[in-house]
């Protein structure tokens, strides 16, 4: 018997058939929902098709995914969505739920912190690992969170490092900001572009093309991804790089409704912390071999890459030290964390530590493998996001 919950009372009926089934003999088949938000084309449906590829095969067919790029839950209803039951599974951008989710994003929002070391070119991959380890293992407040909100939490993914993505502006001094309008999507782009003279401008990044073709925006804070995923790559003439720098790690690539969850098996349980494991790093990889593809596209097109002067990333790393204090007291003031340099401190040793896990990373399959036996592996099913 194939289950999909719509509502409250069918996945309470679908839990309690479960729970029989099990009792009776091996598990039926499952067929979960999984909301993505993003359209068919976007680096996020095609991992969750490659997610929903996976899944089939670790699991015999046993527990398969039917991806919804769009039509089940937008990505502005995807926590609610998933919290109801209007989807099994989702992808959830964090910053959308500033006051139900704080905690996580509190952690997010430390990603500056990686302005202050020299790049490695797999911070994505590190900020996603870290990110997920701690609040499994460190941030009892973030589990609660989840928790609250009926959520079973799956882990974080991350793009690559943002760049300035601009249409009839250039960017290589700090001079050539003042006054320009960018894309920022969450409080700390929003202080940064404030900070250097620019203005920022809160929208979806899926909104940027046409902000930026109706000469709303200036540029956009985006990864180098969206020239072709958003086709920025169509009216983008200049690419400032380490500007803002920092990746984006506030999303969750796979939350699970947690009363779909409990209706489970703990087997069914494990095949989806597997295949969490997987679809962070998918959507976490893509970012980086689409970001050499698309900046080498961009210069055979024209588009200026620019790399900021020296004086300008002092300056950067200098605002940054200031900001990483600044920011853990308005989550203090705004969302009561009451431990705010602690979680930092104790985040940034378990983010130094992933920095040297992916060091060696060169595929999805190994990034996969890194978190599900660092990560993932050591989660016991029978107990993690059970009442």
């Amino acid at each position: 018997m194939k289950m999909i919950w719509k509502n409250q009372r069918m996945r309470a009926l679908a839990a309690a058939c479960a729970g029989l089934s099990l009792a009776a003999g091996p598990a039926a088949a499952e067929e979960l929902n999984y909301s993505v938000g993003f359209g068919p084309n976007s680096l996020f449906a095609q991992s969750a098709d490659a997610y929903a590829e996976y899944m089939n095969e670790i699991s015999d067919g046993e527990l398969t995914i039917r991806v919804f790029p769009l039509s089940l839950v937008s990505l502005a209803e995807m926590g609610p969505g998933i919290r109801d039951g209007l989807t099994d599974l989702g992808f959830m951008a964090g910053p959308y739920y500033p006051a139900e989710f704080a905690h996580s994003n509190y952690l997010a929002e430390n990603s500056l912190r990686q302005l202050l070391s020299e790049p490695t070119g797999r911070e994505g991959a590190a900020y996603a690992g870290a990110m997920t380890d701690y609040i499994m293992n460190g941030c009892p407040e973030c589990l609660d969170e989840y928790e609250a909100q009926n959520h079973v939490y799956m882990g974080h993914m991350s793009t690559s490092p943002y760049l300035s993505l601009c249409n009839d502006v250039t960017i290589d001094s700090l001079e050539d900001v003042q006054g320009v309008r960018f894309r920022s999507g969450s409080s700390s782009y929003q202080r940064m572009a404030e900070n250097f003279g620019g203005v920022a401008v809160q929208l979806a990044a899926s909104e940027a093309y046409e902000a930026m073709n109706q000469g709303i925006l200036d540029c956009a804070w985006l990864a180098a991804s969206d020239l072709t995923s958003l086709r920025l790559i169509e009216i983008v003439d200049s690419v400032t790089v380490r500007f803002p720098g920092t990746v984006y790690g506030g999303s969750q690539a796979s939350n699970v409704n947690r009363d779909v969850w409990a209706g489970l098996s703990p087997e069914q349980r494990e095949l989806l912390l597997r295949g969490a494991a997987y679809i962070n790093a998918h959507m976490t990889w893509s970012y980086y071999e689409l970001q050499a593809e698309n900046l080498n596209m961009a210069r055979e097109q024209g588009v200026e890459v620019i790399e900021p002067d020296a004086d300008m990333m002092g300056a950067v790393q200098d605002y940054v030290r200031e900001d990483v204090q600044l920011v853990g007291q308005i989550y203090a003031d705004n969302y009561g964390i009451t431990r705010t340099d602690e979680i930092a401190n104790e985040f940034v040793e378990v983010l130094d530590r992933w920095n040297g896990l992916v060091a060696g990373v060169e595929s999805v399959d190994d990034l996969a493998e890194i978190y599900w036996t660092e990560i993932f592996s050591k989660v016991d099913p029978e107990t993690y996001g059970v009442n």
